[in-house]
This record gives structure tokens, C-alpha cells and sequence, in this order.
């Protein structure tokens, strides 16, 4: 198109400021088709529109009369509030307080999948064998530990012997038992006493699972304690009464 430049007032008003004054740009297609941009001086807001008739020639002609002959102001002024008025539904509403929450609800949802991929994959990764592990940084947490519980006062006794006698070695044989991930053994090996704490009390990256190798340590030494009784109700009210006591004495602690 070959643009060229005017301006005026053909009686319209600018739907967005109520402005009054145009920069009004005449345009020609290579065809010979006659177009016409309308720019409101005061926002900008444009209008766009073909016309049959040349702007030029007709200003030139007869300036008032045939300008309203080549545009029909009050059907050009409803096409334009309606275009503007589709504008502001359509796509600035895109740009409101909802469209924020909404990208904000994406986001909060992204964030959560990659949280729950991400935490699996740790919980899981020792099924992997993984490359980084470090058994003595690990050892030295059960051992930590373990020397903890020996000043929980309402431990009982027994437990706290077999934390002195009974070697508790951190083990890196698979943790899984019939499609059960194991976190501790306990039993005789080899005609010895031994306390086997498993990889899967640890992430990865070597931290404990803090409550979940206080329960396996506490488990173990249980068993050690009264291996008689197996996994009966009994020795859980035991497992439980015990993790409660030394939970609590480290919550003190704190």
C-alpha cells in the first residue's frame, strides 16, 4: 500500500479518550483498492477501514460534502466503538487480576508435580543403587544416634545394653524383601548379634530421614530386646510406647 499522510476532523469521537482530533493516513493497494487509517492524536487508538473512493481527491473536490459522502460517520463511529469494545473484552481482559491468579495457579501446579516427581525420586533412588554414597557419613548418623538414646532416661535398660553390646552397622544390601522396602534387620549372623540399618533411612544425598531411622533404630533394638516376641500386637504397643518416649525427649532437648 502507499500511504498518504493528512489530517482532520470528520465529527467522530475516539471510543477509547473521547478525543477529537485524527492523523487520517489515505492508503492504496496495488490493485487500486482505497484504504484509510484513522490514528486518534491524543491515545493512539486507530481505526482501519477500505473505502470506495480515493480521500485525496475527494478533500480536493469538494472538502466538506464529499467527505461525508466517501464515510458514512455514524455507521464508521458504531464500528469503531464495537471494535474497540471487542478489544477490551477479549484481549485486555487477558491482562486483568484473573489472568495473574490464573498464571499463578499454573505455576503453584507445576511447582507441586515437580515437588512430588522430585521427592519420589529421593525416596526411591536407593532401589537405584545410586553412585553417590558415602556408608561411613552414614554410619556416623546411626552411631550419633544411637549414643543418643542411651541418655533418654525412660528407655529401658535392656535396650540401652544392647545399643553398647550389639554392634548396628549400616548395610548396603537391597532394601527390598518381597516387593516390601525393609528399613532395619535384626538376628544372629554368623553366630553373632547383629542390628542392620538399611540405605533406604537416608536420602541420596546422604541426610537421615530423621523420624523414620529414629523408628528403624528403635525397632531393631526391640527386637534384640524381646525377640520372642516377633511382630505381635504386643511388640508394636512396645515400639510405639518407646519412639513416643524418646520423641519426646528430644523435643526437650530443643
Amino acid at each position: 500500500m502507499c500511504p498518504e499522510d493528512s489530517q482532520g476532523n470528520f465529527n467522530l469521537h475516539c471510543p477509547s479518550c473521547a478525543g477529537e482530533e485524527f492523523k487520517i493516513i489515505p492508503l492504496s493497494g496495488k490493485d487500486g483498492e482505497y484504504f484509510v487509517r484513522i490514528i486518534c492524536r491524543n491515545c493512539g487508538e486507530h481505526l482501519f477501514f477500505q473505502t470506495p473512493y480515493s480521500l485525496s481527491s475527494k478533500i480536493e473536490y469538494d472538502k466538506d460534502n464529499d467527505t461525508n459522502n466517501l464515510i458514512n460517520i455514524s455507521y464508521l463511529q458504531k464500528e469503531w466503538d464495537e471494535w474497540v469494545a471487542w478489544k477490551k473484552r477479549h484481549l485486555k481482559s487477558h491482562s486483568s487480576d484473573k489472568n495473574l491468579f490464573s498464571k499463578f495457579a499454573q505455576f503453584s501446579l507445576v511447582f507441586l508435580l515437580c515437588g512430588i516427581l522430585l521427592f519420589f525420586i529421593l525416596d526411591r533412588w536407593h532401589l537405584l543403587d545410586p553412585f553417590l554414597e558415602f556408608p561411613e557419613a552414614r554410619q556416623k548418623h546411626i552411631i550419633d544416634l544411637a549414643e543418643l538414646l542411651l541418655e533418654v532416661p525412660c528407655l529401658p535398660s535392656i535396650m540401652k545394653s544392647k545399643i553398647t553390646t550389639v554392634p548396628i552397622k549400616y548395610t548396603r544390601e537391597r532394601p527390598v524383601h518381597k516387593n516390601f522396602i525393609q528399613y532395619g534387620e535384626a538376628g544372629i549372623y554368623w553366630g553373632e548379634e547383629h542390628i542392620k540399618i538399611h540405605r533406604s533411612n537416608f536420602w541420596f544425598f546422604g541426610l537421615p530421614k530423621k523420624n523414620q531411622l529414629l523408628n528403624t533404630l528403635v525397632h531393631e533394638l526391640r527386637h534384640r530386646s524381646n525377640p520372642g516376641l516377633g511382630h505381635n500386637s504386643e511388640f508394636y504397643k512396645l515400639v510405639k510406647k518407646d519412639v513416643v518416649c524418646v520423641g519426646n525427649y528430644l523435643n526437650e532437648l530443643k
